[in-house]
Parts: structure tokens; sequence; C-alpha cells
């Protein structure tokens, strides 16, 4: 049975309309838990947090995209490959991302293009997610969204020393006390201006005070094209992707 109970929800943030964040989605049990989120990042393959799905079988996973009401709409996809990052280090989260393909594929309209620059001190991102109102709770049916601010580097780092290393391919993110991620976030996507900038991978949850940390899409943007486009195609493939998508 897979059930991974250490995923980051949001906390503080504000329940989406429908339509919102089409691009995200939902890693589930079998029988509907939510257990993850996730960003569809082609018509065949979505990102997430490598320790979402370590250890889990692809035959467990039930992937759901396209609603904002898990009791409600969306479509329900089957797994048929789970690619963890090579050099996952699961002590430290570095390198904390995974890219799942799915059986069949997903609609144009639910791809999110990535984000290939570096983000500034003070940007402000989108998250969002299915995850818990409180530490421990029950993550939410509802997907709920907030918006957050992308913390300096050093700032994170000191902040953090005494839970585990910051890596300059991380990405923190912190606005005020009560508002930022919880349990069932992650995995889930880190927007700004339609891009996707980061993947929630940990923090000290939650939302008390401290930053929460993301795995940095920038640093793994070639990563993911070569798992994702074979490498003697890779060129014209993210060519006829970017014109679709613009």
């Amino acid at each position: 049975m897979w059930i991974y109970s250490g995923s980051l929800r949001i906390i503080g943030g504000s329940k989406v309309p429908p339509g919102f964040a089409r691009y995200h989605a939902s890693l589930q049990t079998l029988t509907g838990y939510h257990v993850c989120g996730g960003a569809v990042i082609s018509r065949r393959h979505l990102v997430t947090a490598a320790h979402c799905v370590i250890g889990a079988e692809k035959e467990h996973i039930k992937v759901v995209v396209g609603t904002t009401d898990l009791d409600y709409g969306g479509l329900d996809y089957n797994v048929e490959l789970i690619h963890i990052h090579e050099k996952y280090n699961i002590s430290l989260k570095l390198n904390d991302i995974a890219i799942l393909r799915i059986k069949g594929l997903f609609d144009l309209d639910k791809v999110i293009r990535l984000e290939y620059k570096e983000l500034n001190e003070h940007d402000t991102v989108i998250l969002s997610g299915f995850g818990a109102k409180e530490p421990n709770g029950e993550s939410s049916r509802r997907m709920y969204a907030i918006n957050l601010t992308v913390l300096n580097q050093e700032t994170c780092k000191y902040a953090m020393r005494h839970t585990r290393e910051v890596f300059d391919s991380m990405l923190c993110t912190f606005t005020r006390i009560g508002q930022g991620g919880c349990h069932g976030d992650s995995g889930g996507p880190l927007t700004r201006n339609y891009k996707l900038v980061g993947i929630v991978s940990w923090g000290i949850p939650c939302a008390v005070g401290f930053p929460d940390v993301h795995t940095r899409i920038s640093s793994h943007v070639s990563w993911i094209n070569n798992i994702i486009y074979p490498q003697h195609i890779v060129g014209k493939d993210i060519c006829l992707y970017n014109l679709t998508m613009t």
C-alpha cells in the first residue's frame, strides 16, 4: 500500500475557483487518498518530488488532473514509469525531483512550461495544493493557493541551519507566520508568470515561522529535458513544444 505520511499543505491560503492551475496533478492511492502534488510538463509526463514516490510501485499510484475539487471532476491516469533523479539524496533532500510518465495523454491545455531563469529575492510566486490546514491534519479535497515571496538564499541557509543544509539548487519562500506549506503539499507546483519555478520539497511544518524549501526547476531543466525527450530528437521536440505552447 503506497501511503507517504511526511509530505508537506497550504496554511493561510484561499480556495481557488474552478479551472485554476489546470497543470496541477494530485498523486493518490488507488482508493483516492491524496498523497502528494505534481505538475504536468508534457502530454505524457508530470514532475513531482522524489520523496513522494521513492519506494512506490507505479501500479499503486493514481494521477488525477484537471480539477480543483477531488470529489468532483478531473481525469484519472495510470503511471507507466517512475524516474527518480539518480543523485537524489534522501537525507539531504538534494535533487528531490522525479518524473512520472503516464499511460495515455494529457490534454495540451494542462501542460505548464518550465522556467529556465533564476528568480530574484522578493519575487512573488504562487503555491497551489491539496495539503492539510493544520499539522498532521487530513489533506484537503479542495485546492487552495497562496502568494509567497522568494527569500534571500543566505537568510534561508541561516534560518534552516539546525535542520539541514540549503543548497543552491533549492529555492526558499517565506512571507509571514501562518502562511506556507503543510502536509500534502509536497511535490506540488510553485509558479510565476505561468511557468513552473519550483517543486515543494521540505520545511518545518506548518507555517510556524520558518521558510519552505523547494526544488529549483531552473537547476534541473537539462535533467528534465533529457528524461522527457530522447537525445537524438531533443532539439526538434523542444522546438515543437515551445511553438505549441506560445
